[in-house]
């Protein structure tokens, strides 16, 4: 018997930590918008109101920049390490921002440079333009989140690179169907994982095309806690192993964190 989407995600209980508190998000993500990871490389999460007073001259500059995301999400990893996922209105406000980031505060001697190295390990080098992320994604694939993003729900982001054109056409194909989905779903209700969906995005393709390779598949799924995100991420590359494995191989990045607080820009 074929069990429907919504009839999985009506079951799918919301965790008692979690309904503290809410913020609803548009879902899902309207076409032509992007979304980036920064690398897990802050003391504490810099993106939240009222900010930590020496990175508070930062934040007010980013209010008011032309460039900005019109939405900042700040994670903690299980290492105590912060990182935001950062949500655009289309790709050259994403890359005017990266380019501001890099000139305003990334670089030696620039206007809030001690901002973002007050909330940096001492010992460890600013990530630059070029180091600064773990991935962005540029063009939305399919999107199977539901229900309101809560703080404390925790996202496993992933980066995979195809192994040529031919898994590259298949992935897009079969990862964005309803039956891939489905399968997803099953899989976490028959483990008991408290599931809300993935945004799967491909990162630039235009450019990938440019270099003669497939662009990178950037996905993050929802999870109620660290812990089912965890096991998740376990079921999942046991359960699809063998569409994985063709299509990436062995080789992949990815990035768990938990959500503090969701900053709208």
């Amino acid at each position: 018997m074929r069990v429907s989407l919504s009839r999985l995600s009506a079951a799918i209980q919301v965790p008692d930590h979690l309904k503290l508190v809410s913020q609803q998000l548009t879902l899902p993500m309207a076409s032509g918008r992007c979304m980036i990871i920064g690398q897990p490389s802050f003391k504490y999460p810099i993106a939240v109101i009222p900010p930590p007073p020496e990175v508070a001259p930062l934040l007010a500059a980013i209010r008011s920049c032309d460039v900005r995301p019109f939405r900042i999400i700040s994670y903690v990893e299980e290492s105590g390490r912060a990182f935001n996922c950062s949500f655009f209105n289309d790709e050259a406000h994403m890359r005017g921002w990266i380019e501001w980031l890099s000139d305003n505060a990334l670089t030696a001697g620039s206007q809030f440079h001690e901002c973002v190295r007050s909330a940096m390990p001492e010992d460890e080098p600013l990530p630059t333009a070029e180091t600064l992320l773990f991935g962005r994604g540029t063009d939305v694939l399919t999107d199977t989140r539901f229900g309101e993003y809560q703080v404390g729900m925790s996202i496993s982001f992933s980066r995979q690179v195809p192994l040529g054109p031919d898994e590259y056409a298949e992935m897009c194909e079969v990862a964005a169907s309803r039956e891939f989905e489905l399968r997803i779903a099953r899989c976490m209700e028959e483990r008991n994982v408290d599931y809300f969906g993935r945004l799967a995005m491909l990162e630039d393709p235009r450019a990938a095309a440019e270099r003669g390779s497939p662009p990178a598949l950037i996905t993050a799924l929802r999870y109620g806690s660290i812990d089912d995100a965890r096991r998740g991420t376990a079921v999942v590359r046991e359960r699809m192993g063998v569409e994985l494995g063709r299509w990436f191989g062995g080789g992949h990045t990815s990035l768990l964190g938990t959500a503090t607080q969701v900053l709208e820009l």
